[in-house]
């Protein structure tokens, strides 16, 4: 059951992912920020999950990476809680096959127990409150031997210190920024779930997932590869 802090924090996200949900699409583009990630979540994809699998992208924004992997030949259902993302998705995709959905409720989700082969959430638990509810709640609707890969900011990178201390020093004050900076200390005030490698692990195995490797280790933002009923002893592999 969500608090009344966490439904402010759902809340408050939804408006702001409506808010840029014209613009998100830019940051896959050729130059794009976001094109990096996209590669690297679809090659991983596909040396664990058959292609033909049924694939959930939980937090598809405006559906790139959705669209992605139904090029590659996956079943893809993609769910969003901003209804102007999901617009914007299947304006851009309408014929890649993607099931795009609102989502009033991401802690049930609505389809049944072990539905998916994998699950994909590019940089979408940062921001979910509660976490643990949100890990276990994907985990249900992950057929027994299936995957999930999640990126997560990379708490060891130099970006995310000085984002720390920008979130500390500025992001308080965001009130009486210029509003040309609003959107970006927003998004600083709304990435609440910052964790260590180590905290990371603990979630996933308490949820359900075993942390079975990792990529983009040296970069801003990492990408964790879990298996749901994997011996949980793997979640201290490879980056711990």
């Amino acid at each position: 059951m969500k608090s009344n802090i966490d439904e402010r924090q759902t809340l408050d996200c939804q408006s702001y992912f409506d808010g840029v949900s014209r613009s998100w699409e830019l940051n896959y583009a050729a130059d794009g920020s976001m094109v990096g990630r996209l590669a690297g979540i679809v090659e991983q994809l596909k040396t664990r999950v058959r292609i033909g699998g049924r694939i959930l992208e939980f937090g598809c924004g405006a559906g790139d990476i959705s669209a992605q992997c139904a090029r590659e030949g996956y079943k893809v259902d993609a769910v969003d809680r901003s209804t102007k993302m999901i617009e914007r998705a299947k304006s851009r995709f309408s014929n890649e096959g993607v099931d795009f959905s609102p989502c009033a409720d991401s802690l049930n989700l609505p389809f049944p127990d072990g539905t998916f082969d994998g699950i994909v959430a590019s940089s979408v638990l940062e921001y979910v409150s509660p976490l643990q509810a949100h890990l276990k709640e994907l985990q249900r609707v992950c057929k027994a031997d299936g995957y999930s890969f999640i990126t997560v900011p990379n708490m060891i990178h130099p970006i995310r210190w000085l984002e720390a201390a920008e979130r500390c020093l500025v992001s308080p004050f965001r009130g009486w920024l210029p509003a040309v900076l609003h959107e970006r200390e927003d998004y600083l005030a709304l990435s609440v779930n910052r964790l260590s490698m180590r905290q990371w692990s603990r979630a996933f195995s308490q949820a359900g997932w075993a942390i079975v490797g990792t990529e983009q280790r040296y970069e801003p933002l990492k990408l964790i590869i879990g298996k749901k009923g994997a011996n949980v002893a793997a979640n201290r592999a490879e980056s711990l």
